[in-house]
């Protein structure tokens, strides 16, 4: 690496991401399960959520972000599982920036993080691509109309067996549980406005646990530990919105025998589709 990229602020591709700390401790258990509104498991033992380091996963965002932080949104998200992470224990994160490509009107940031525990082992590794605005609107956001968009989200459900659909209802006080109070656009509509938004934008992080919800009901334990998770936000979702999350196993994965594939999509109440993933997990022996 040259000394001009050592010094240079912002993002960059190459650039080394600081390490975080984290513990999965009680507070953040209690504001995962409040905040989507899901039950929590009786079971002692039982697993912590497989996207519960989507928050120290993204702490690295201050060193990856433009100085436009107006109308900034996920685009994409990828995950690979290894090993569920443990309540009341320490991991460490770390990561790079990979890529920087334009996307329409956008600069996406694409980076690397990595989730260790205290022994070095690798327990989950993810891929963010971040976007934000080429040019500082002078007013509000405004985004594509959903239905006016090429191929508007037709696609064709595959064949294959069916998850039992999971729908929500996103009230403020459930953004409230989920971000612990912090206000931010995620949860208070004047951070929301300040970044040219026109209400509470629901973020990525309170919708994909849904789909992540569906896996974990189905395959159970195959999925904390082999799960590979490629997500595509489409539309974003606002306060009030009504979701539902669905899923539809396809059979055997195309790039490997011993996988079992699956689609999986969010929809408004209105039928527009606001994610579209792909998944796969290991077959039980």
């Amino acid at each position: 690496m040259s000394e001009d990229a050592e010094v240079r602020s912002g993002p960059y591709i190459g650039k080394e991401l600081s390490k975080h700390s984290f513990v999965v401790d009680e507070p953040t258990l209690v504001s995962y399960y409040a905040g989507l509104e899901l039950t929590r498991p009786d079971e002692v033992d039982a697993l912590t959520p497989s996207l519960i380091a989507s928050g120290p996963d993204n702490a690295p965002f201050g060193e990856i972000a433009f100085d436009n932080h107006m109308g900034h949104l996920w685009m994409r998200q990828e995950w690979a599982l290894y090993s569920p992470l443990q309540a009341g224990e320490q991991y460490v994160t770390g990561g790079r920036i990979t890529d920087i490509y334009q996307k329409r009107d956008r600069n996406v940031v694409r980076y690397s993080v990595e989730v260790h525990d205290a022994a070095g082992n690798l327990m989950v590794a993810t891929q963010h691509h971040q976007s934000f605005l080429l040019e500082r609107p002078s007013g509000e956001v405004t985004f594509r109309d959903p239905q006016a968009k090429a191929g508007a989200r037709k696609f064709i459900i595959p064949e294959g067996q069916r998850f039992q659909p999971l729908e929500r209802t996103i009230t403020l006080a459930m953004c409230d549980d989920f971000w612990q109070g912090d206000k931010n656009y995620h949860s208070n509509r004047e951070e929301s406005e300040k970044l040219g938004f026109k209400d509470v934008v629901v973020g990525g992080r309170m919708t994909q646990p849904y789909i992540a919800s569906l896996l974990e009901d189905r395959y159970g334990a195959s999925w904390w530990t082999s799960g590979l998770l490629d997500i595509k936000f489409t539309n974003p979702v606002w306060l009030g919105d009504t979701i539902t999350a669905h899923g539809v196993e396809t059979g055997v994965s195309a790039d490997d025998p011993k996988r079992t594939s699956v689609f999986l999509w969010i929809s408004k109440s209105d039928d527009t589709v606001v994610l579209i993933a792909n998944a796969s997990v290991e077959n039980p022996d």
